[in-house]
């Protein structure tokens, strides 16, 4: 299941509060790690938040083309959100402490993103 993937991502960075799987093309959280603390306006909010910062196939933030990643830091938090190279609508979301080791989040990420997008 989704949420078991998430659960085990979240469990290895524990610096991430929540993970969650979204389509862009309906700006829509679809599923979340059990264990994230944010509020279901929380969840749009930051599902807004990645259509704004990485494009949708709508409307473009930045150049010609959407982001294929972004991250948004502020005062000990950081958000970064992933688009899969398979399915441009699918993105994971995730926000996390400032002491995430986003290098190392990343690799493991990027191919759950594309596993959980191709169904695999």
């Amino acid at each position: 299941m989704v949420v078991d993937d998430l659960d085990a991502l979240q469990e290895k960075f524990a610096a991430c509060d929540t993970i969650a799987f979204a389509d862009l093309s309906t700006q829509m959280i679809l599923v979340t790690n059990s264990a994230s603390s944010l509020p279901r306006e929380g969840l749009d909010n930051l599902c807004a938040e990645a259509a704004l910062t990485m494009g949708t196939k709508r409307q473009q933030f930045l150049g010609t083309e959407p982001s294929a990643s972004a991250v948004v830091a502020s005062r000990g938090q950081v958000r970064l959100f992933l688009r899969a190279k398979a399915e441009p609508n699918d993105v994971m979301c995730c926000v996390s402490s400032s002491d995430l080791d986003i290098n190392a989040f990343l690799a493991d990420a990027q191919p759950l993103l594309e596993r959980l997008s191709t169904g695999g």
